[in-house]
């Protein structure tokens, strides 16, 4: 290791005073970037501001690979491949300006990045770029690479950076679905698929194949895509190296490409077990940002307004204001019945959507003798009033889809009961809770 780092410890020993042990200064020097993954330029002045030295060094940016990122980092050069891109709008300094974010990659991994001020860049997954004096943040514990006023973005040849290997990039540690939210990149997930549909989109003229569906493991269900095909098929055991998160309609929507999925030998439940509603609080699904196939128990604290009977657009289904629809103006609506409640388990509070049939399900009468009873009263709100008198300070598990947005997580219930309480064992959990 000398040999290695040689001209490093001399440039240190060279700018202190006192006498330093030379193998001192190698083991440190080894130490903070071998296993505290600093640049080299990065360690010396560590250590030679410990001796009581200063060590400069020129504004050149250090090249490093995403594995060699830290978030101490403030001025590197990266090669990677555009693993995912999003483009969005965002309000800085009360004006709106375009961002490009999503994940890059290389051999050695996966990492976020946010391009700040976009231009006329235009990226694609699988583009090839070089970045210039970036400048590295954390996240939930993991570097973020950030392109700023001072560095580059420069889409180059794809031959020069090979296509991944999935095989041979670093395992990522395994993850939980229902711990899917406190990732970024590099994922790995195990679990059972539900479900799985192929067919073939066209990004920018070209014809590709993609594989989505649901997979399961006993904690939670996400929605997955895969690019490419693959032998995997419907309840089969799988083991996803190298995904990626992204979100797709409010909810967590696990991405992968066909290299970096395989069949597991690990035991599973059965399809049957894995497709039933999985038990989760909202604190969990706040983490994740939103699930396919939830339950939630929790007491109702409130009907909201707009529950009841509505009026729908006759064109596309969205509820009418003054018999206005923000899209289509003034049409005749078509009744409906809906519920908008508000749950909460003790660990947060989510909205609850209940159509037609559950809110029927819940007042014991149909929507048409929901309609002629408001219509004898003379008084539409009478149903939400109702539903309020059922519903409100009643405990209740709630079964359906989570999504999430600004606003918050919504569920979209395919089914609901009431909860039974036994007095008895919750006043035991609330006396275990102070004991």
């Amino acid at each position: 290791m000398e040999k290695k780092y040689k001209k490093d410890i001399d440039e240190i020993l060279s700018s202190v005073t006192k006498d330093v042990d030379r193998k001192e200064i190698e083991k440190e020097l080894k130490n903070y970037v071998e296993e505290f993954r600093l640049s080299v330029s990065e360690a010396k002045k560590l250590i030679a501001r410990k001796y009581g030295a200063v060590l400069s060094f020129s504004s050149e940016p250090a090249k490093k690979t995403v594995r060699e990122l830290t978030p101490v980092d403030k001025n590197v050069d990266l090669l990677c491949r555009v693993v995912y891109v999003n483009e969005k709008t965002i309000t800085s300094d009360g004006e709106e300006k375009e961002i490009l974010s999503g994940i890059l990659g290389d051999d050695t991994g996966t990492v976020p990045f946010t391009l700040w001020e976009k231009g006329d860049v235009s990226l694609q997954k699988g583009d090839v770029v070089r970045i210039e004096s970036a400048y590295i943040t954390e996240w939930r514990d993991e570097p973020q690479v950030n392109i700023g006023n001072r560095g580059t973005l420069t889409k180059v040849d794809s031959s020069e950076l090979p296509p991944f290997n999935g095989n041979a990039r670093p395992q990522a540690t395994l993850t939980k679905i229902s711990s899917l939210g406190d990732t970024s990149g590099n994922i790995a997930v195990m679990g059972r698929v539900l479900s799985i549909e192929s067919r073939e989109v066209n990004v920018s003229g070209e014809t590709k194949d993609v594989m989505s569906g649901i997979m399961a493991d006993e904690t939670g269900k996400v929605s997955y895509t895969c690019w490419g095909k693959t032998k995997i098929k419907r309840g089969d055991a799988i083991k996803v190296n190298n995904g990626y998160l992204r979100r797709w309609r409010g909810m967590p929507q696990l991405n992968f490409d066909s290299t970096a999925v395989e069949k597991s030998k690990e035991k599973f439940p059965s399809e049957e077990e894995l497709a039933k509603p999985v038990d989760v609080t909202i604190d969990e699904l706040a983490r994740m940002g939103g699930m396919v196939g939830a339950s939630v128990s929790g007491v109702i604290l409130d009907v909201r307004q707009g529950s009841g009977l509505v009026l729908r657009c006759p064109e596309c289904n969205r509820v009418l204001q003054k018999n206005q629809c923000r899209v289509h103006g003034e049409v005749k609506g078509e009744p409906d019945l809906r519920t908008k409640a508000v749950l909460d388990d003790g660990t947060g509070a989510l909205t609850v959507i209940l159509g037609k049939d559950l809110s029927e399900k819940l007042l014991n009468k149909s929507l048409d003798k929901c309609l002629k009873e408001a219509k004898k009263a003379m008084d539409q709100g009478i149903i939400q009033e109702e539903l309020f008198d059922i519903l409100v300070a009643k405990p209740m598990i709630v079964m359906g889809n989570v999504t999430s947005d600004d606003f918050g997580l919504m569920l979209i219930a395919n089914d609901t009961e009431f909860a039974t309480i036994d007095p008895l064992s919750e006043a035991q959990g609330m006396l275990e809770e102070f004991l």
